[in-house]
């Protein structure tokens, strides 16, 4: 029996606090999966296309974690059963699932596994939370910040690979 542990984030863009939680899942566990959430969507919300938040974290961990993505869906039912189809492509069936989070109560996708984890086909199914008390950043801010050209206060937000990935453009 082996922990695989679930990470699904937007990852737009890959920042501190999203790399803090895969080394903390990297040095926990098994296996980890990095799920790219919103996958199809490039508006202001997701300004980097599927292929540029691959190469984010492909570029940050190379091969010590699994990059998979999920697609919107209209009915929360059916993003649930691609995750869960998901999941089992890189699982067996005695595996630990460990859901990492950094907030367990207030998070859309959280909501919805807890609502229908009874259709996830998996012994084990945990939940941890990894409060962003020391590190207080989001994506949002990161976005904004890089839309008015202030590199000096982005930078140490991201990693030098992400930041580096991100000006070039």
């Amino acid at each position: 029996m082996q922990n695989l542990w679930i990470i699904i984030w937007r990852f737009s863009p890959l920042h501190i606090w999203h790399i803090s939680l895969i080394d903390y899942s990297l040095k926990n566990n098994d296996k980890t999966i990095v799920i790219i959430w919103s996958a199809e969507k490039i508006d202001e919300n997701n300004p980097y296309s599927l292929i540029e938040r691959k190469e984010f974290l492909k570029e940050e961990f190379d091969d010590n974690i699994i990059v998979c993505y999920l697609n919107d869906c209209k009915k929360d039912i059916d993003w649930l059963n691609n995750l869960n189809i998901l999941i089992k492509k890189y699982s067996i069936k005695e595996d630990n699932i460990y859901f990492l989070w950094w907030d367990l109560k207030n998070d859309f996708a959280i909501k919805v596994i807890k609502e229908h984890i009874q259709k996830l086909d998996f012994n084990t199914i945990s939940f941890v939370e990894k409060t962003r008390q020391k590190i207080p950043i989001s994506a949002t801010k990161i976005r904004k910040l890089l839309k008015q050209k202030k590199y000096d206060e982005t930078e140490k937000w991201l990693s030098k690979k992400t930041f580096d990935l991100i000006t070039k453009k």
